[in-house]
């Protein structure tokens, strides 16, 4: 089986952080549908799925397209008030010799896209993660913009982000194989904010899948902001009481949201311990983390030291 995503993560367009109740308004994107939330460990709220029709061609590494027909399952979050995700997810399920039916038979089948004729699913894999950032597999990501303009469109935002950073682009595929041992996982950094993770893995359940890469995509995206402000900050260049004017926005909305699979079982906790073997996330947030507060260090010790003393001979 072969389930493909894609994440998109940016700061909210807001000053501060939103109320849990102006967060459900916000996130509303179905009338008569619930928003959930939850506030331990960390303020979270999510969108209820929605749906989106596709009938479009699917690239394979081969070179064939293949036509896929069904539909796109999305959903929108918020994280600590701050960080705001869009997700979109689909099965791929080869229809051999198949031929395209009416809307009502792809509308029973939610979340799933039919590939229709021959269809090489490792190879669709391949492509999906191969393609450039402006280039999405079967039109995932104008789906995530779409969810995320929706968000920040809300009447409640007021426009004013205390962060200017760059949005990224987490793109996934994971692959369920019955006779997997053990989890496989392979995670690249791309240029122009885009990541990508191929897994391989046992049969699990979908949403544990979605909710594991999106918790993977919002940690990846606060080490890039964080990374982000401290290059900014021109450390080593300007004085330190310059340089933590421009990291106390990093202090104030950045370093509390910091909780790798807080929210997550054990299925995630597994495959968040082999990310950390090797790109080691947590290790290279930790060292940013503390230059940051090195900095602040060096700044309240330069305006608390006291005056040197006036030399009365020369």
């Amino acid at each position: 089986m072969l389930i493909l995503g894609e994440v998109q993560t940016a700061a909210l367009r807001h000053s501060g952080g939103m109320s849990p109740a102006i967060a459900e308004n916000a996130l509303a994107l179905m009338a008569g549908e619930r928003v959930r939330t939850s506030e331990r460990p960390i303020s979270y709220a999510v969108s209820p799925k929605t749906f989106t029709g596709v009938d479009c061609g699917i690239a394979a590494r081969s070179g064939a397209r293949v036509r896929g027909v069904g539909t796109l399952m999305g959903r929108a979050s918020l994280t600590g008030g701050r960080v705001l995700q869009s997700s979109a997810v689909a099965r791929v399920d080869p229809i051999v010799g198949g031929y395209r039916r009416a809307w009502s038979h792809y509308l029973a089948r939610l979340g799933v896209v039919e590939a229709l004729g021959r269809t090489d699913l490792l190879g669709i894999a391949a492509e999906h993660l191969a393609a450039e950032r402006h280039t999405s597999t079967i039109g995932m990501g104008a789906f995530c913009a779409r969810l995320i303009s929706e968000v920040q469109g809300s009447p409640a935002l007021d426009r004013q982000p205390p962060l200017r950073t760059s949005r990224t682009v987490l793109r996934w595929a994971a692959i369920l194989d019955e006779g997997a041992d053990e989890t496989r996982i392979r995670f690249t950094v791309r240029e122009e904010g885009l990541r990508t993770v191929r897994l391989v893995l046992a049969p699990a359940d979908i949403d544990d899948i979605i909710e594991l890469f999106e918790d993977l995509a919002l940690h990846d995206w606060l080490l890039t902001a964080l990374l982000s402000v401290i290059e900014q900050s021109q450390i080593g260049v300007e004085q330190p009481a310059q340089s933590v004017v421009r990291l106390r926005p990093a202090v104030d909305h950045l370093l509390h949201l910091w909780m790798p699979a807080a929210r997550l079982g054990d299925f995630a906790l597994s495959v968040w311990e082999a990310l950390e073997s090797r790109p080691g996330l947590s290790r290279q947030w930790d060292v940013s983390v503390r230059r940051v507060r090195d900095q602040m260090a060096m700044a309240a010790a330069s305006v608390s030291r006291p005056p040197d003393k006036p030399q009365l001979f020369r």
